[in-house]
């Protein structure tokens, strides 16, 4: 089963690693627009699905357990996080303007939302929140997104092995 996983596992995160780079060069900040956790869920479910179909159609004479299906989910998507969170921390740490550039578009959106964000949490938290972004490094980033990738995989693995666990006819 972890053979399965482990084959298009790195090919889901060449993609993202892919666009993640499309994402900057169109002028996307990855880490910081949320919008981006969209895409990562569907290239995700994706690459899961491909791995329980290949998983069911050449293991078990077609059958497909729901447990299976999450194993061989859980299996992509963790690989998938350590493997896109290595490669942003090597990024991070090759390119540290990248850093310091997270942190300049971070501050702008973060003012930009500075009424919302008082108005929830008071000028206090607004500035803990601001004071934290200088705070920020390689590994927290690097976590922050292999977390992301986790959450995407979470949410997308119970769907699509649901969808392919039935028996064959």
């Amino acid at each position: 089963m972890f053979k399965v996983s482990v084959k298009y596992a790195p090919f889901c995160a060449l993609f993202l690693v892919v666009l993640f780079f499309l994402s900057s060069f169109f002028g996307a900040n990855p880490l910081i627009d949320l919008t981006h956790l969209f895409f990562d869920v569907i290239i995700i479910g994706v690459f899961i699905f491909f791995a329980q179909k290949d998983y069911k159609t050449n293991f078990y004479d077609g059958y497909l357990h729901f447990w299976q299906g999450m194993t061989l989910g859980f299996f992509v998507y963790t690989v998938v996080a350590v493997i896109f969170s290595l490669f942003l921390a090597a990024y991070l740490w090759l390119d540290p303007g990248v850093l310091a550039a997270y942190k300049e578009s971070a501050i702008a959106f973060l003012s930009e939302k500075k009424d919302i964000y008082v108005e929830q949490f008071g000028e206090e938290g607004f500035q803990v929140q601001l004071d934290g972004i200088e705070l920020v490094t390689t590994m927290d980033l690097s976590v922050s997104a292999g977390v992301k990738k986790i959450i995407a995989g979470f949410f997308v693995t119970p769907v699509i092995s649901i969808i392919l666990r039935k028996k064959p006819k």
